[in-house]
């Protein structure tokens, strides 16, 4: 799936000893599917570890990836290169621009993908996004809004006018699209 040079694999272990006991490292792709699509590395505690991630074995450390996102990610590479006296991890990814179609195993997974690859790239903009929480039994889509979506005045417009619009009509069997987020205005907030 993603291959991590020796050098790379040290140079991480050597960062994650000096991060609190089960730390570890999550790769994830922006904008998945589209030409602005980047891949990004990040520290990962374990009590943020749930079902949505699968875990990759290495010899001193765990990388953990989004399920929705292994399509994008697969044949990818990591390596260290060092320039002057810095060091860099490069990671690339061959897959992340393409519109990769992956084969789900549930309601849920297709919803989550087309909010990743529909909705969220607009939102992110914005410097914001949607996650899935659930899809209850009454076929109701609970999401949470992050980042500058979190306190934005126009977060209602954009829930009923462009997320709930955009799901009701890809998935004609859903109900309703709910949104549990505890908006409170802050720096981030777009508007």
């Amino acid at each position: 799936m993603i291959k991590i040079s020796e050098n790379a694999q040290k140079y991480i272990y050597k960062l994650l000893s000096k991060k609190k006991k089960n730390t570890h490292i999550k790769i994830f792709v922006i904008n998945p599917g589209t030409e602005k699509a980047e891949c990004e590395i990040e520290y990962l505690y374990q009590k943020n570890v749930n079902k949505k991630y699968k875990k990759f074995k290495f010899t001193k450390f765990n990388v953990y990836i989004k399920k929705i996102h292994i399509p994008f990610l697969r044949s990818s590479e990591i390596k260290l290169i060092q320039n002057n006296l810095n060091f860099e991890l490069i990671l690339r990814s061959p897959y992340i621009k393409k519109n990769v179609k992956s084969s789900f195993t549930s309601f849920e997974e297709k919803i989550n993908y087309f909010i990743e690859m529909n909705i969220n790239p607009f939102l992110y903009s914005h410097g914001g996004k949607i996650i899935l929480i659930q899809v209850n039994k009454k076929k109701e889509v609970i999401i949470k809004f992050q980042g500058g979506c979190n306190g934005c005045s126009m977060v209602s417009s954009t829930l009923k006018n462009m997320v709930e619009k955009r799901l009701l009509d890809e998935f004609p069997s859903l109900t309703l699209v709910r949104d549990i987020t505890d908006h409170k205005p802050n720096i981030y907030s777009y508007y």
